[in-house]
């Protein structure tokens, strides 16, 4: 899988996993930042960014593959966050390694098997449409194929809060990144395997006992992302940062290390 490494020191290590339609440069501006106190990793999701495609895209599978990974680094034990598709994949990792972690940050997601289920109806189409559109099997991609840059625009511009905070240079990184049937492919893969993923999930009956930070962005899914979780973790805490939509990392970069930051020193401390 392919990577970015940055900062100091073996003892404290942060990974990071972004969402879709988007790769590791998500964390373009966290980086900096979290890199002063820790090292951290920010990886490509399999068939995504850099990274080559793997065989299936469900949660647990994606988790494994990025076990694996860690084991190759020799990493044991490290703090996770994941963002949208990321912090999918991070609450399996989570049920499957929980060993492994010392803390899990969860940002702005609907996570497979704990989504309220009635936030799936016709209210709410404009925010969960692409729930059911990114599943179809090769339509998305033949509809979209050559119309990358519209159709990637459309969540930037109507699911942030910030607009500034993706500039039309960021989003030539992330059409590149999705540019052409193949690649399309491999990140609708992620939603065609939601189902699956739902399964794997709802499977785990076991509470985490990791602290666990859920944010989401007050414009975006607020505290529902937390609400969702109460039932997975004996060490929640839940906040919803205002005057942000659902990019995160990107509109709220400074609050956001913060926010990291303190949960581990807490930890470390």
């Amino acid at each position: 899988m392919a990577y970015i490494e940055k900062g100091e020191g073996e003892v404290i290590l942060l990974l990071l996993l972004h969402g879709w339609p988007q790769t590791s440069y998500t964390w373009r501006k966290v980086i900096p930042i979290l890199s002063k106190h820790y090292k951290v990793i920010a990886l490509d999701l399999p068939g995504l960014g850099a990274s080559d495609p793997t065989t299936n895209y469900d949660s647990k599978h994606i988790a494994y593959k990025i076990h694996c990974f860690m084991i190759k680094m020799g990493i044991a034990s490290f703090h996770l966050v994941g963002h949208d598709i990321g912090a999918w994949i991070a609450t399996t990792y989570s049920f499957l390694y929980e060993n492994n972690l010392k803390s899990l940050c969860l940002i702005d997601a609907g996570i497979p098997g704990f989504i309220d289920s009635s936030l799936f109806n016709t209210d709410n189409a404009h925010k969960i449409w692409q729930f059911y559109f990114n599943q179809i099997e090769e339509l998305p991609e033949f509809l979209i194929e050559g119309k990358e840059k519209e159709y990637l625009s459309w969540f930037f511009n109507q699911k942030s809060f910030i607009r500034s905070a993706i500039s039309s240079d960021d989003l030539a990184v992330y059409v590149e990144a999705y540019k052409g049937k193949a690649k399309l492919k491999n990140g609708f893969n992620y939603y065609r395997a939601f189902s699956t993923s739902s399964f794997q999930n709802k499977k785990h009956l076991k509470k985490l006992t990791i602290p666990v930070l859920a944010i989401g962005g007050a414009h975006a899914v607020g505290n529902g992302l937390g609400n969702s979780l109460n039932n997975i973790s004996h060490n929640l805490k839940s906040m919803a940062i205002d005057d942000c939509g659902h990019y995160v990392p990107e509109e709220r970069p400074v609050l956001l290390s913060k926010l990291i930051i303190e949960m581990i020193n807490n930890i470390e401390n």
